[in-house]
């Protein structure tokens, strides 16, 4: 007799249940039982029985509550006949086998032929607890080592004897080797109500990709009316595959999406294609054109190329589903070649843009780079301790209707770093040379423009700490930083990459006030920051933080981005502070702001509280605020009405405007084995007209199946900070 053959042959039947996918079962009353026996842990085979007959003719009996392990396997039953000359083995009455792992089988009997592997058990039942998976056979046949064969099977995640949903099959066919199954006549319930219906159809058993229809979704909205979207995938080779998708709009009709993947040695990258045919509403084809591609060339030779094209400037207007989409002005296509050496990088680009916003003024479009070379390189701590650092481009800038130039840009830096252990000082020296070879330029203005200044600066810190009564520990840390550049005439120098960097605690400590070289900002000015934290000394964690730090500066700013702009004349920049604190278990607050003391006015702030308990029970409210520009608030939450019911919502408003940016409301039903959703959404469209997107979107979830309906769970935890959901 065998039994390790035996026991594998069973552990064949219940093999298809394992790839089911994971989910939240606390509301199940169901909950996965301890085993009846402790599973002897080594690889011995062990059996066990009242009775025990072998007769002359090689015919085995075990009788009385027979149990065999082997290896994290169990098998009991009343009783089990062995036939040696056959190979055939018979069991009878409870038979039962389940795994150290979670999986049970039972049946009142059945045979197996343990040469050929193939048999027959009745009225089967199996179980996997770990994804609260069960179902029934009215037969199960093993046929061969890697085959099963179900007759009149079920499937579903939902407790005993509540059959939620429910998947039913008159014939299933599973293959190990292959990792695919296949079901004929196959109908899917849910509250007894038919769902779905196939006559075949083959699906994955394992972690193996297997081409096959996937989810649809389907919502509506203003834009699109009815919008339904049925996706196929293709697993095209273990390194490629697409899927391809039929979004049915009823304002505008059949779209075409197709996404194309791939991952090879030395490249990946994917290609997106939607072809949206005379959009009955717009008037015109639509079509949208997408790439990613990464390419190691050599091991230190890389190339990146990516870039979006639509066919019009309404495309994410009228088929986008987010204020990011709708607020797109120009999409970038670019190409990256990168060789990196040791300590230094060689960059050479080629960028362009297509406008999708035609109300932007083409002196506020952006330069092309046809092309750009960047080179980066450091050597730190030489001899002496100095740090080396170059950093040298060239750029070619086209844009229609405007001036263009070929820019040269070097800025070699020393420093020398030093530090203790609570104290740091760190000089520094740049000096910056740019050349401009101008086109397009007005009559009589000089084509050819050269720039040079040094920059100096010393940052210096040092770091204090004490005990405090409560057991934590509190830090003190005074910085300050000095700055000088000198003066140059930058006005007949045109804009092209460069604009002026918002004013922030981190830029305090920046070198200049520009993104850019076209325009160097001259400072004689020295900055004063005191930055303060209380740390928990048991956990480590930071409990609060605190800083706030002001510029002084002795020179007026002559330098500006135009030339019609008016420098700055105050002897000292706005107050700017930062505060971060973990107010306890669930409470997390931050704020930021921008004081004018002369005015005694606040220019710009920031503040977000946080209540959260958990990935369900969660409060954000948000403010924002800049002089003259806008005000914002957001209060956004997911709360548990009862443990089956959850709230959704988020309201973000423009106090400057006086009009709602967006208002998301939706209600959550969880029950043990499947979940609901209705969430109904309404955002501003078009800024400029005032113009909204309503829509209403709804997704059933059968866990440990699949979904119908839209894919929410990506739209309410990015609309909901802190929330998490489980599928």
């Amino acid at each position: 007799m065998n039994p390790r053959k035996l026991l594998s042959c069973c552990l064949l039947m219940t093999c298809c249940v394992t790839t089911v996918q994971a989910n939240d079962w606390s509301l199940c009353r169901y909950q996965p039982q301890s085993l009846d026996y402790p599973f002897p842990r080594d690889d011995q085979t062990r059996f066990f029985a009242d009775r025990a007959f072998i007769d002359r003719d090689g015919i085995s009996r075990l009788e009385g509550d027979v149990t065999l392990y082997d290896r994290g396997r169990m098998l009991r039953a009343d009783l089990i006949t062995y036939e040696e000359g056959r190979s055939f083995l018979e069991t009878r009455g409870d038979v039962r086998f389940q795994t150290d792992t979670g999986l049970f089988f039972e049946s009142p009997g059945g045979f197996l032929h343990l040469d050929t592997e193939t048999g027959r058990f009745e009225h089967a039942r199996y179980r996997y607890d770990p994804r609260h998976a069960r179902g029934e056979a009215r037969a199960l046949e093993p046929r061969g080592s890697d085959t099963l064969y179900l007759e009149g099977a079920t499937f579903t995640t939902c407790d005993p004897g509540r059959d939620d949903w429910l998947l039913s099959a008159r014939h299933v066919q599973l293959n190990q080797d292959s990792g695919q199954g296949t079901a004929r006549n196959v109908l899917l319930r849910f509250q007894g109500v038919p769902l779905f219906y196939t006559p075949w159809i083959t699906f994955p058993i394992d972690d193996r990709r297997k081409s096959g229809l996937l989810p649809p979704s389907f919502g509506t909205s203003d834009n699109t009316g009815a919008d339904l979207l049925i996706p196929f995938y293709l697993n095209l080779a273990p390194h490629r595959d697409a899927t391809l998708g039929l979004r049915l709009m009823d304002s505008r009709g059949a779209m075409l999406m197709s996404e194309f993947r791939y991952l090879n040695p030395d490249n990946r990258g994917k290609i997106q294609l939607d072809y949206l045919p005379n959009d009955t509403s717009y008037g015109e084809d639509r079509v949208l054109v997408a790439w990613d591609h990464h390419w190691r060339i050599a091991p230190r030779l890389h190339f990146h190329t990516t870039g979006t094209d639509v066919s019009d400037e309404r495309y994410f207007r009228d088929l986008g589903d987010s204020l990011d989409d709708t607020s797109i002005t120009h999409l970038e296509r670019r190409a990256d070649l990168v060789y990196s050496g040791q300590g230094w990088s060689l960059l050479g680009r080629v960028q362009d843009f297509q406008i999708v916003d035609e109300t932007l003024a083409s002196t506020s479009r952006p330069y092309k780079r046809l092309p750009q070379l960047l080179f980066q390189g450091r050597r730190p701590l030489q001899a002496g301790g100095f740090d080396y650092r170059l950093r040298a481009e060239w750029v070619a800038f086209e844009r229609d209707d405007t001036v263009t130039a070929q820019r040269t840009d070097l800025m070699p830096e020393i420093s020398r770093p030093t530090h203790g252990a609570a104290w740091f000082l760190t000089p520094s020296l740049k000096y910056r040379v740019t050349h401009y070879a101008l086109e397009d330029q007005p009559a009589g203005v000089d084509r050819r423009l050269t720039r040079s200044l040094p920059i100096a600066s010393l940052d210096a810190g040092i770091f204090l700490d004490r005990p405090l009564a409560s057991g934590n520990l509190q830090t003190l840390e005074p910085r300050l930083y000095y700055l000088y550049t000198p003066r140059r005439d930058q006005d007949d120098i045109p804009l092209f990459d460069t604009a002026q960097f918002d004013f922030s605690f981190d830029q305090l400590f920046r070198d200049h006030r520009f993104s850019g070289p076209d325009r160097v900002a001259d400072a004689n000015q020295l900055t004063t920051a005191l930055t303060t934290r209380i740390i928990d000394s048991r956990s480590g964690e930071e409990r609060l933080r605190a800083s706030l730090g002001q510029i002084h500066y002795f020179d007026d700013r002559r330098v500006t981005l135009r030339e019609d702009d008016r420098g700055e004349t105050a002897e000292s920049s706005s107050l700017v502070g930062e505060v971060g604190a973990r107010l306890g278990a669930r409470w997390n607050a931050r704020a930021s702001a921008q004081w004018d003391p002369r005015r005694e006015q606040i220019e710009r702030s920031s503040t977000h509280l946080q209540y959260r308990v958990d990935g369900r029970r969660v409060v954000n409210l948000g403010h924002r605020y800049r002089e003259d520009l806008l005000e914002q608030t957001d209060l956004s939450f997911a709360w548990p009405l009862s443990r089956h019911w959850d709230v959704v919502g988020r309201w973000a408003y423009s106090l400057e405007d006086n009009r709602e940016l967006e208002v998301l409301a939706g209600l959550e039903y969880k029950s043990c084995c499947w979940a609901f959703r209705l969430v109904s959404r309404r955002f501003l469209n078009d800024g400029v007209t005032g113009e909204y997107n309503e829509g209403i979107y709804f997704q059933l979830i059968l866990k440990g199946l699949g979904s119908l309906g839209t894919g929410l769970g990506d739209l309410l935890s990015e609309g909901v900070l802190g929330y998490e959901t489980d599928y």
